[in-house]
């Protein structure tokens, strides 16, 4: 994954993770679940296979452990650490965590400017 991709990569995860994470907060996990990619949770991409875990119940040692074998899977460097950002994103929103922590954890495994997704964030 060339660095250019990976910020683009970056940035939409942080923005599809405030989204998930602040409806979850405001109407409850059930709520999140029409916004699951089925597509990409059937080719089990971390965050969406995640969300679906996390939507039906699944206890947060068992996402964990789960996610972490998916992504353990992955031989390329940066998918890896793409992934393991996807796997916090997940564990924040299923512990209820306000969505400006939950960007303040994934920004501190990185040093990539958001301010552009949070002032959209704080238009809502």
């Amino acid at each position: 994954m060339h660095s250019d991709d990976f910020v683009k990569e970056y940035r939409n995860l942080v923005e599809r993770a405030l989204l998930f994470s602040d409806k979850a907060r405001r109407e409850g996990l059930l709520a999140v679940e029409d916004m699951i990619d089925e597509d990409k949770y059937i080719k089990r991409d971390i965050f969406e296979y995640g969300m679906r875990l996390t939507v039906d119940g699944t206890d947060a040692e068992l996402i964990n452990r789960l996610l972490t074998n998916i992504l353990e899977q992955e031989t390329d460097k940066e998918k890896k650490f793409f992934k393991i950002l996807q796997k916090e994103a997940v564990l924040t929103i299923q512990g209820g965590w306000h969505p400006r922590l939950m960007v303040m954890l994934l920004n501190s495994y990185v040093n990539i400017d958001v301010e552009e997704t949070m002032k959209k964030y704080n238009e809502f």
